[in-house]
């Protein structure tokens, strides 16, 4: 873990208002953030890939003036006639 990512753990343990389990989500975040990664698959539908947290992690990011990925869940990459099976 950089100092960087560090950082960005703590910014967002304070703008996410993730609590409990899910906090431990937030290194996901920072470093899917610090290392520019567009697309971060993401299995956590409930603290990672819902969208009320995208939104907040959004924001924060907006303030902290940094990149924000596309989070995608797996079921999303999935070819059409895949996901109906």
């Amino acid at each position: 873990m950089t100092e960087e990512v560090a950082s960005l753990v703590e910014a967002y343990d304070q703008h996410l208002g993730l609590s409990g389990r899910a906090r431990a989500d937030l290194p996901h975040f920072a470093f899917a953030v610090a290392y520019k990664i567009d697309d971060p698959v993401i299995w956590n539908c409930m603290h990672i890939a819902n969208g009320e947290v995208i939104r907040r992690l959004r924001e924060a990011n907006e303030k902290l003036q940094r990149f924000t990925p596309i989070i995608l869940t797996p079921k999303e990459l999935l070819p059409a006639s895949q996901e109906e099976t």
